[in-house]
């Protein structure tokens, strides 16, 4: 009996040259806790994770935060693009963009910073403690902080969860979706 070979998940050229230092990307783990962060949040998109693409050596990369429960370290961590999406469960990449009209070039060069800082992971997803950050909580504070972007603003009233939805990330009053590998 023959074996089918699979090609790795990967984006595919023409998609890397739409990405631009700053863009968020999202996506889909494969193991059990991507599966219960999806079965909590029940999001429009099937994402369990996200970072910032950044531009290192003239290549991207993606800053993120990850659990040592993971990874084989806790914290801020860098991973080529290819990488990324590589870890990634196939058909689950989106990437979303600020609309605005500053340069977005400083959401990278944040993300650089809490990269060199070595920030650790928080394993108790709060938002009042900056000591510690979980992966869309980059996001957030960086775009709060930077542009004065709120994402898990007033509308997450009344919803547990809210301040932990990836899709504060694909609202397109907020976002461009500039790639999306999800079918809906």
């Amino acid at each position: 009996m023959a074996t089918v070979e699979t090609a790795p998940y990967r984006l595919a050229e023409s998609e890397i040259e739409l990405l631009e230092p700053g863009d968020i990307i999202l996506r889909r783990g494969s193991g059990i806790v991507s599966d219960f962060i999806a079965n909590v949040l029940k999001e429009p998109y099937d994402v369990s994770h996200c970072g910032i693409v950044a531009e290192h050596d003239s290549a991207l990369w993606v800053i993120h935060s990850v659990s040592s429960s993971l990874s084989d370290f806790d914290g801020m961590q860098a991973h080529r693009l290819q990488a990324f999406v590589g870890q990634s469960k196939p058909g689950s990449v989106v990437v979303s963009r600020l609309r605005t009209e500053l340069d977005r070039g400083p959401i990278a060069t944040r993300a650089k910073e809490y990269l060199r800082r070595q920030v650790p992971f928080d394993h108790d997803f709060d938002l009042e403690d900056s000591t510690t950050i979980y992966c869309s909580e980059l996001v957030w504070r960086i775009l709060r902080d930077d542009y004065g972007v709120d994402v898990f603003d007033a509308h997450a009233e009344g919803d547990e969860v809210g301040r932990y939805r990836f899709a504060r990330f694909t609202d397109t009053a907020r976002f461009h979706i500039i790639l999306n590998h999800q079918k809906h």
